[in-house]
């Protein structure tokens, strides 16, 4: 791989020293006890803060990043008052783009958006039921590091101790930067401390909410450096309890929306729910239903505001994993809906939960035929309609493959395959010339999922022929990000067809523009991917060199499976490679493969290689599709399925072959 040019700002990873590493601080509680702060810290085994910043608790209501906007005022009202004015200047220089992003109103509009992302949301172009987390991950990761390097600024060698007094009063999104801020400023020793006092819930609360709440702190208490303090049996716990979800502002606000009509309500609701602040987009949604059942709001004759608001929840309880809500909601949307088009969603919706959470394609075809019926007669079908037609048949094409995948019978394989294609292809070719955003995002989503199609089956060279003439608008449009997602399939593609020399061509270019996107996440994977290929082409040095870069970017990234990962790449390649492994990489293989150092020590190929076949280390295969989800950030857990993987027929990791190559 070509060296990258300035590593300092391009590449912060490679400041960090050395390759080893150990996640194993303490770095937040989680804390309902009646205790002080410091006896808090003392019982959790904190080490002891050089300084500690209280900070208050935000407005009831869980308004978007409404705890980041209090944490940054008063970290930035110490920073800004710090002697030393040249770091100062140094640390608001290094973030401008972040403090402008977080503080600007106009530009805050933008967090969380691919497209106009909670436009989509809102008003219907967003059809997913999984996470998109993977581009909030990034400005996610960024304020973290502001908040991070303030820290260090404040606190200097010493850790900063956040005393935070209502953290169940926080919206998620900034409960996941708090998190982050803690993890990644934990370099060597522990840099930023959390202290994170919770209420006790009352029997007041918003169901919802409440279930909302205790399964994302029930994830957050499961991470790395958690501690939970829970509250006496027989004790009063202070602090403001999560049901005060401040009603008349939530009002107001939807007052606010409806002067712009029905579209800037749902608008509302879906800036919350694109950036993931669930219990937010909750609150909103049962107001405005609430003062719409109660006469308090008009939004024009009908139920479509009843309609949308229940899509939009169930959109919301399917992303957090709570199918059976996600289900009933549904249901009580297609109870009120008579816009066929709406009929169509709203089963196609079910469809797809039945599809990628039940797995139970026989179950997801009944309610594609709904929904296909829906809009199959109308005699002047709308543009709206034509496009939910074709999702349906994206749809049915899915359910096609999984029957295929799951098919003993090579008779009833193919003809499943054949139905996919015939259905994605009329899907493709009935939304080509249709105008708007979401047809624009169907086309987009088809070309990706036909050429997915064509490599499932081992038509490779056709799928790269394919997704080429399908993706030549945005890639005639040079825009980096679509090109780095493009080169990256193109490579997998030829990675399938065994076409290494080319794959790896591909790859390198796809490095290359995450890495000038300054894209950390999906740079980690393709680096790996990178790896696996220089690996399978038997250049072992450009391995170890590529997976070597991505074991320190994936520290940096705080990730630890990425990090094992990368690290058993990083052995492997000099094992095979017959080169001597450094002090600093046995310092990692000491950490996370024990059982291997002294055999790899020994300089010994074949002992080596034993060690790591019985320490358990395996390179990992790249899948297809990058993820678009980032686990260790959005803090929701991951799928227990990877149905790419499955519907492609690709291992997760393999076992390198050793046949030939001990020296």
């Amino acid at each position: 791989m070509a060296e990258a040019s300035a590593a300092g700002a391009q590449r912060p990873w490679l400041a960090e020293e050395g390759l080893a590493w150990q996640p194993d601080h303490r770095l937040m509680v989680l804390c309902s006890a009646a205790h002080s702060t410091v006896d808090c810290s003392v019982a959790a085994g904190l080490p002891q803060p050089a300084e500690t910043v209280r900070v208050p608790a935000p407005r009831p209501g869980f308004e978007d990043l409404g705890g980041l906007d209090i944490l940054l005022r008063e970290l930035l009202a110490r920073v800004d008052a710090f002697p030393d004015e040249a770091a100062v200047s140094r640390l608001r220089s290094r973030h401008q783009d972040t403090l402008d992003l977080l503080t600007s109103p106009a530009q805050r509009q933008e967090i969380g958006r691919v497209l106009p992302f909670s436009e989509a949301a809102a008003l219907g172009t967003t059809r997913r039921i999984s996470r998109e987390s993977h581009t909030s991950a990034l400005w996610i990761d960024a304020a973290a590091r502001l908040v991070a390097d303030c820290a260090r600024l404040l606190a200097g060698t010493g850790p900063l101790l956040l005393d935070v007094a209502a953290l169940d009063l926080w919206d998620r999104p900034s409960v996941r930067v708090l998190y982050r801020a803690a993890l990644v400023a934990a370099d060597g020793s522990a840099g930023l401390l959390v202290r994170g006092f919770l209420g006790r819930p009352s029997a007041a609360q918003d169901e919802v909410v409440g279930r909302l709440r205790g399964t994302f702190f029930d994830n957050l208490a499961a991470r790395r450096g958690v501690i939970v303090h829970l509250p006496e049996a027989d004790g009063e716990t202070r602090g403001t309890a999560i049901s005060e979800n401040g009603a008349e502002a939530l009002e107001s606000a939807v007052h606010r929306a409806l002067q712009g009509g029905l579209p800037d309500l749902l608008r509302l609701v879906g800036d919350s729910l694109a950036m993931q602040n669930f219990e937010r987009s909750r609150l909103v949604s049962g107001t405005a239903r609430r003062l719409h059942e109660n006469g308090g709001i008009s939004a024009g004759d009908g139920p479509e505001l009843q309609v949308q608001l229940f899509r939009l929840e169930a959109i919301s309880a399917a992303q957090v994993g709570d199918i059976p809500e996600a289900e009933l909601l549904l249901g009580k949307a297609l109870e009120l809906a008579r816009r066929p088009e709406d009929v169509a969603h709203l089963n196609y919706l079910l469809a797809l939960i039945a599809t990628k959470r039940s797995y139970d394609p026989e179950a997801a075809r009944t309610f594609y035929g709904r929904a296909r019926r829906a809009v199959d007669d109308l005699a002047d079908p709308s543009v709206e309609a034509l496009v939910e037609r074709a999702w349906v048949g994206n749809g049915l094409a899915l359910a096609a493959v999984l029957e295929a995948r799951k098919a003993t019978d090579p008779v009833e394989r193919e003809a499943r395959f054949a139905e996919a294609y015939r259905e994605e292809l009329a899907a493709f070719a009935a939304v080509r010339g249709l105008p708007g955003m979401s047809a624009f995002y169907l086309r987009y989503n088809l070309g990706y999922n036909l050429s997915f199609l064509l490599e499932i089956t081992g038509r490779y060279e056709q799928a790269q022929s394919f997704l080429t003439s399908v993706s030549s608008v945005l890639l005639s449009a040079d825009r980096s990000d679509y090109l780095a997602l493009y080169q990256y399939a193109i490579g997998l593609l030829r990675l399938r067809n065994q076409d290494f020399p080319g794959s790896a061509e591909s790859l390198e270019l796809a490095v290359g523009l995450a890495e000038s996107l300054r894209d950390p996440f999906y740079l980690e994977r393709m680096l790996s991917a990178l790896g696996y290929v220089e690996h399978k082409r038997g250049r072992h040095a450009e391995a170890l060199a590529v997976f070597r870069e991505g074991t320190r970017l994936a520290r940096w990234l705080r990730d630890e499976d990425a990090y094992r990962q990368q690290l058993s790449g990083l052995l492997w390649s000099a094992v095979l490679g017959t080169e001597p492994l450094d002090a600093e990489t046995l310092a990692a293989a000491e950490i996370h493969f024990p059982a291997a150092v002294r055999d790899l020590a020994s300089g010994d190929q074949e002992r080596s290689i034993a060690a790591l076949h019985a320490a358990g280390a395996e390179i990992l295969v790249p899948s297809s599709k990058l993820p678009s989800y980032v686990a260790s950030v959005d803090l929701e857990g991951r799928p227990s399925y990877d149905l790419n993987r499955f519907l492609a027929g690709v291992a997760t990791t393999e076992r390198p072959e050793t046949e030939g190559a001990i020296r």
